[in-house]
């Protein structure tokens, strides 16, 4: 902002309109001199912004200084308290830690189906081709074919017909431990 553009702000704060509603321009030198006053207030209104936008982008990276230090902490005590839930689950495979804090637990992860580029190619074969979708290229249709088939604990897949499919295979994927605390 120059010179000239604060001595309009200044003088409309030291002649602020007393009444607004009977203020009125009745020449030219009357609407130049609103525009100037909306062009400098504009001015004005642009920097306010600037100046935010720069004291946002000093308060978001100070912040995420600030909690990127306290996330390493919360992953390493997390962490820590995975380990002590799965020591006590060799005595207990349920055990849980319960306190007025929180609590720590598992949660089952979903098993990984893995469909080799033959697995299209094997349902046809088995007779299973109402498990293979059409529109535009031939895809396995995930959700029908996991309720018609069984899993092995070792993660082979058998048809009805006690066919083992080679080309589909069932990966565990474990559990995830859960920290909640409490509110």
């Amino acid at each position: 902002m120059n010179a000239l553009e604060k001595y309009e702000l200044e003088e409309l704060a030291e002649n602020e309109i007393k009444e607004k509603e009977a203020w009125r321009i009745f020449d030219l030198g009357g609407a130049d001199w609103a525009l100037r006053k909306i062009s400098a207030l504009k001015k004005k209104n642009a920097e306010n912004k600037a100046f935010a936008d720069q004291e946002r982008e000093r308060l978001a990276n100070w912040e995420e200084q600030e909690n990127a230090s306290n996330l390493d902490t919360i992953n390493y005590f997390e962490m820590k308290l995975g380990e002590y839930l799965l020591q006590l689950r060799n005595d207990d495979p349920k055990a849980k830690v319960k306190t007025p804090h929180g609590t720590v637990s598992t949660r089952k992860k979903p098993d990984s189906w893995e469909y080799s580029e033959t697995a299209i190619e094997e349902l046809k074969q088995s007779g299973l081709s109402e498990f293979i979708n059409t529109k535009i290229t031939e895809t396995v249709k995930k959700a029908d074919f996991k309720k018609a088939v069984q899993v092995t604990e070792n993660g082979d897949v058998v048809t009805q017909d006690g066919e083992i499919l080679k080309s589909v295979k069932v990966v565990p994927q474990g559990f995830d431990v859960v920290v909640k605390e409490a509110n």
